[in-house]
């Protein structure tokens, strides 16, 4: 593949899927689970669709994750490489743990009744840098995403290396005309997903803590290193495309059946967590999430492979919006929970402070200036010319940020 063509397909999908997690991350508030802060009344039918979501969103950001990784390699050397990893992954990384999640820990603290004098008193305990939340301030919180990149990107650079290079050549072929004469054979990866599940879900559930996080590191990983293959194997992403309609079909009976049965909001006939029906839901999630995986690539590539102003504006500011978007919701939260509104008004409300908040700093204070460009992962630009969003973000290709 030519590494230099724009997959804007591509880029409609990773602001879609982190758009959604906005949403996601607001929803968390009004739902029984565990969060930061919670409204006083949770809405049981939230979880229906929080669940879905969550099933695919953090597998698709992965694969989509590794395809500018793809890109990116075949433009740089490796210490090129590295450098840019680390310009775009580990300084918004420490930038964030030590100023952006901070207000997060905050707001939590003092809704569960713990005062401070100020939040600059509460602040000077992060430099402590005892972690969250063993008595401690210093967290990665949602920025662990980027973490499991930075590192998942290190840990891969040999094999991907390998793929890229002429000595690979005839393993690309062979893979390439083996998926070409068995197109379902890319359902193949459900067999590992579904394997990593029965012997790791139940041994070590996920705290995206890192160290600890060996079941998601499995699933996030082969997501990741099969995001790869998608970019590098001539003619896997043309199957991909062929099988569309297929894998929606594969994806909708899981889907309706676990809505049903399982993560229904008046009811619950299965419980995903006994033993005699885990099994069953774990064949039946690893359906679901390749499936619904593909049929957004496959789609995407039909129906969103083309350029836009505002996929533009969009592909370079959603990456700071990440950064930003959670300590933006609960500082709104915070007080909007403590009003007698109703769980809808205010889930939407959150909504829209959240993403007009997130943006107003972006435009004011992020975008227009080099140093919080580099701060927030994004390429900073030539300070003699004047700002033009469409002209830097188009002339990069795929040096896009994860």
């Amino acid at each position: 593949m030519d590494t230099k063509e724009r997959q804007y397909d591509i880029d409609w999908l990773r602001v879609i899927a982190f758009y959604l997690l906005i949403l996601y991350h607001v929803g968390m508030i009004f739902v029984p689970w565990d969060f930061l802060i919670k409204n006083n009344s949770t809405a049981e039918w939230f979880e229906t669709w929080m669940s879905f979501l969550n099933q695919w969103r953090l597998p698709l950001l992965f694969m989509i994750s590794v395809i500018v990784v793809y890109h990116s390699l075949g433009k740089r050397s490796v210490r090129k490489f590295l450098l840019e990893r680390t310009k775009r992954l580990l300084v918004p990384l420490v930038f964030g743990m030590l100023v952006i999640v901070p207000p997060q820990i905050y707001f939590e603290r003092i809704s569960n009744g713990i005062q401070f004098a100020n939040y600059w008193e509460f602040w000077k305990t992060v430099f402590n840098f005892v972690p969250y939340p063993l008595g401690g301030s210093l967290s990665w919180h949602h920025l662990w995403y980027v973490l499991y990149v930075f590192f998942y990107s290190l840990i891969a650079l040999p094999l991907f290396l390998y793929l890229n290079n002429s000595r690979a050549e005839s393993f690309r072929n062979g893979l390439s005309n083996f998926i070409k004469r068995h197109p379902n054979s890319i359902y193949l990866i459900i067999l590992p997903l579904f394997l990593i599940n029965i012997t790791l879900a139940g041994r070590f559930p996920t705290t995206l803590g890192f160290f600890d996080d060996w079941y998601n590191h499995s699933i996030s990983f082969t997501l990741f290193v099969s995001g790869f293959f998608i970019s590098a194997i001539s003619g896997l992403t043309d199957v991909i495309v062929a099988k569309r309609k297929q894998s929606l079909f594969l994806a909708l009976f899981p889907s309706l059946f676990l809505i049903l049965f399982v993560w229904g909001p008046t009811f619950e006939i299965f419980n995903d967590r006994t033993e005699e029906f885990g099994i069953i839901y774990g064949i039946l999630k690893w359906i679901l999430v390749p499936s619904w995986i593909y049929t957004f690539l496959g789609y995407g590539k039909v129906l969103l492979n083309k350029a836009s102003k505002l996929l533009t504006y969009a592909n370079e500011s959603v990456y700071p919006l990440y950064i930003l978007h959670q300590t933006v919701m609960i500082f709104f939260g915070y007080y909007v929970i403590q009003w007698s509104w109703g769980i809808v008004p205010k889930f939407l409300l959150l909504v829209v402070l959240t993403f007009g908040g997130s943006f107003v700093i972006y435009e004011l204070l992020i975008k227009r200036f080099n140093i919080t460009r580099f701060l927030f992962g994004m390429k900073t630009i030539n300070k003699n010319s004047a700002l033009n969003v469409e002209e830097n973000t188009q002339s990069i290709q795929y040096d896009t940020n994860n």
